[in-house]
Protein backbone atom coordinates (compact mmCIF):
# COMPACT_ATOMS: atom_id res chain seq x y z
CA UNK A 1 0.00 0.00 0.00
CA UNK A 2 1.10 3.21 -0.95
CA UNK A 3 2.80 5.31 2.66
CA UNK A 4 0.46 8.04 1.70
CA UNK A 5 -2.72 6.58 1.48
CA UNK A 6 -1.86 4.24 4.62
CA UNK A 7 -1.30 7.69 6.35
CA UNK A 8 -4.66 8.91 5.97
CA UNK A 9 -6.38 5.79 6.77
CA UNK A 10 -4.42 6.06 9.63
CA UNK A 11 -5.24 10.01 10.24
CA UNK A 12 -9.12 8.69 10.01
CA UNK A 13 -9.63 6.23 11.83
CA UNK A 14 -9.85 3.65 9.84
CA UNK A 15 -13.38 4.35 8.82
CA UNK A 16 -15.11 5.95 6.23
CA UNK A 17 -15.54 9.37 6.56
CA UNK A 18 -19.02 9.37 5.70
CA UNK A 19 -20.79 6.73 6.76
CA UNK A 20 -17.98 5.74 9.32
CA UNK A 21 -17.80 2.19 7.67
CA UNK A 22 -14.37 0.41 8.67
CA UNK A 23 -14.58 -1.99 4.99
CA UNK A 24 -13.20 -2.21 1.78
CA UNK A 25 -11.87 1.37 2.28
CA UNK A 26 -10.34 3.79 -0.73
CA UNK A 27 -8.57 6.92 -0.48
CA UNK A 28 -10.63 9.19 -2.20
CA UNK A 29 -8.64 12.29 -4.15
CA UNK A 30 -10.74 15.58 -3.08
CA UNK A 31 -8.90 17.32 -6.40
CA UNK A 32 -8.56 14.00 -8.79
CA UNK A 33 -5.25 13.60 -10.22
CA UNK A 34 -6.78 14.18 -13.56
CA UNK A 35 -7.01 17.50 -12.67
CA UNK A 36 -3.84 18.21 -10.87
CA UNK A 37 -4.59 16.91 -7.57
CA UNK A 38 -1.73 15.48 -5.29
CA UNK A 39 -1.28 12.56 -3.25
CA UNK A 40 -1.03 14.52 -0.37
CA UNK A 41 -3.01 14.18 3.44
CA UNK A 42 -4.50 17.41 2.47
CA UNK A 43 -6.02 16.42 -0.31
CA UNK A 44 -7.50 12.74 0.64
CA UNK A 45 -10.15 11.37 2.71
CA UNK A 46 -11.05 8.25 3.55
CA UNK A 47 -14.33 6.79 2.40
CA UNK A 48 -15.61 3.19 2.08
CA UNK A 49 -16.21 1.60 -1.19
CA UNK A 50 -19.51 2.33 -1.66
CA UNK A 51 -19.68 5.79 -0.44
CA UNK A 52 -16.48 5.80 -2.95
CA UNK A 53 -18.00 5.02 -6.40
CA UNK A 54 -21.67 4.60 -5.61
CA UNK A 55 -21.87 7.98 -3.69
CA UNK A 56 -19.14 10.49 -4.46
CA UNK A 57 -18.38 9.67 -8.33
CA UNK A 58 -22.30 8.94 -9.14
CA UNK A 59 -22.78 12.67 -7.32
CA UNK A 60 -25.29 11.07 -5.27
CA UNK A 61 -22.91 12.02 -2.76
CA UNK A 62 -21.69 15.86 -2.73
CA UNK A 63 -18.19 16.41 -0.92
CA UNK A 64 -17.54 20.61 -0.23
CA UNK A 65 -14.32 21.36 1.46
CA UNK A 66 -15.00 23.85 4.69
CA UNK A 67 -11.15 24.31 5.62
CA UNK A 68 -7.90 22.69 4.33
CA UNK A 69 -5.50 22.16 7.03
CA UNK A 70 -1.73 21.00 6.91
CA UNK A 71 -2.41 17.08 7.03
CA UNK A 72 -6.11 17.31 6.78
CA UNK A 73 -9.24 18.65 5.55
CA UNK A 74 -13.11 19.88 6.99
CA UNK A 75 -15.59 18.05 4.67
CA UNK A 76 -19.30 18.52 4.33
CA UNK A 77 -20.88 15.84 2.54
CA UNK A 78 -25.02 16.59 1.33
CA UNK A 79 -26.91 13.24 0.18
CA UNK A 80 -28.99 13.68 -3.66
CA UNK A 81 -32.17 12.50 -3.51
CA UNK A 82 -33.03 9.76 -1.21
CA UNK A 83 -29.53 8.01 -2.02
CA UNK A 84 -28.25 6.40 1.04
CA UNK A 85 -25.09 4.96 2.41
CA UNK A 86 -25.06 0.44 2.59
Amino acid sequence: MDPIFHACFVRDRFRCRHCNNSNNLHPHHIVYRSHGGKDELNNLVTLCSFCHLEGVHKKKLILEVLQVLENDVIVRFTRVGKWKPC
